[in-house]
C-alpha cells in the first residue's frame, strides 16, 4: 500500500507549479485542483541519486482523466543535492527518457519482433 508523502504548503505549491508548467507544454492546459503525492513501498528511501514520488493530478473538471505520473525529485538531504545538481544527474537522466528512448522505440519498430 502506497504511503502519503508530506510536504509543506511551499514544496507543495512549487511542485504543482511545476507539473502544471509541464502539462501546458504538453498541451494540457485543464486546470488542476489537486496533486496527490505518494511514495510508494517499493520507491521508499533516498536512491542513487534521486527520489520517486507518484503524481495522482486531478483535474477541476471532473469529465477530465485524472494523470498519474512517477516523478524523480532530488532528496532532502542539501549536501546530497547540491553534489547532484554539480554533476547534472537530473539533466542526464532527463535526455534518457526524453531522447534515447523515444529514438530507441522509433528505432525497434523497424524490426520484426521488436516489440512496442
Amino acid at each position: 500500500m502506497e504511503e502519503s508523502f508530506t510536504v509543506n504548503n511551499t514544496e507543495y505549491d512549487e511542485f504543482k507549479n511545476k507539473l502544471v508548467q509541464i502539462l501546458h507544454k504538453e498541451g494540457i492546459i485543464d486546470e488542476v485542483e489537486e496533486i496527490q503525492i505518494k511514495e510508494p513501498p517499493e520507491l521508499k528511501g533516498e536512491h542513487n541519486a534521486t527520489t520517486t514520488v507518484y503524481a495522482k493530478i486531478i483535474f477541476k473538471n471532473r469529465n477530465h482523466k485524472p494523470r498519474d505520473l512517477f516523478v524523480k525529485k532530488f532528496t532532502r538531504n542539501d549536501t546530497h543535492t547540491e553534489r547532484i545538481k554539480v554533476l547534472r544527474f537530473m539533466e542526464k537522466e532527463s535526455a534518457f527518457y526524453n531522447e534515447y528512448l523515444p529514438f530507441a522505440k522509433k528505432f525497434c519498430k523497424q524490426y520484426v519482433g521488436c516489440g512496442n
